[in-house]
């Protein structure tokens, strides 16, 4: 699994020590919600810190 993550971080083009903190954050979330299937709550990556788990109800 880390192998393909890796792989998927790479064809993103990180590491690039060019790129500022958020831009780096921002490709990093992409690349693990894409490969874990996940859909990340937009507003709250862009404005605010996740939660470690977020439960929602049925």
């Amino acid at each position: 699994m880390v192998a393909a993550v890796q792989q998927r971080l790479m064809a993103a083009g990180l590491p690039d020590e060019d790129l500022d903190d958020r831009a780096v954050h921002r490709a990093c979330l992409e690349v693990l919600q894409r490969h874990f299937g996940l859909t990340l709550p937009r507003e709250r990556i862009l404005e605010d810190t996740l939660p470690t788990l977020l439960l929602t109800g049925p």
